[in-house]
């Protein structure tokens, strides 16, 4: 039997799950194509609609705001991926997003045991420590994690 084609292999790599153009690349030259072959494969692929690091893009913003992770960690997961840090940079800023809300109901989804008094000074400073902690790793900024650490104040 005959080697696959480099486009075969496109169409069944891609037939599992979307990748971006870099990472379909660097499959393909690992299965030791020819580069002029691998070009012609993603350009083929392109022009068929088959590989779209945009769409990539925003199915990977969509699944991480599913997550209720912030800017920071989404870039970072579709740069993982392949994709260019301006097209990563570029889908997050079109997106519509309140990251203010987003990061409050990532600490209520996470903390929602807890009951932040504004009284109990020693236990509120390591709690609050721990939620922006918490904040700031999944991809939030400072100023977005202390929002929502304040909405998650309770008066008592």
């Amino acid at each position: 039997m005959s080697e696959p084609s480099a486009k075969s292999v496109v169409v069944s790599l891609l037939a599992r799950c979307d990748k971006s153009c870099s990472a379909l690349r660097q499959q393909l030259l690992d299965k030791e194509f020819a580069e002029a072959e691998v070009d012609e494969a993603i350009e083929w692929a392109q022009t068929l609609g088959y590989l779209d690091d945009k769409r990539l893009a925003e199915a990977i913003l969509r699944s991480q705001l599913n997550r209720l992770h912030g800017p920071a960690k989404i870039e970072q997961t579709m740069q993982q991926k392949g994709i260019a840090k301006s097209l990563a940079t570029e889908v997050i800023a079109a997106a519509e997003v309140d990251w203010f809300t987003l990061a409050e109901q990532r600490a209520q989804k996470k903390f929602s045991s807890l009951a932040f008094s504004r009284h109990d000074y020693p236990l509120l400073q390591k709690q609050k420590a721990k939620v922006i902690r918490h904040l700031l790793g999944q991809g939030f900024s400072f100023e977005q994690a202390g929002f929502a650490l304040e909405a998650c104040m309770v008066d008592e």
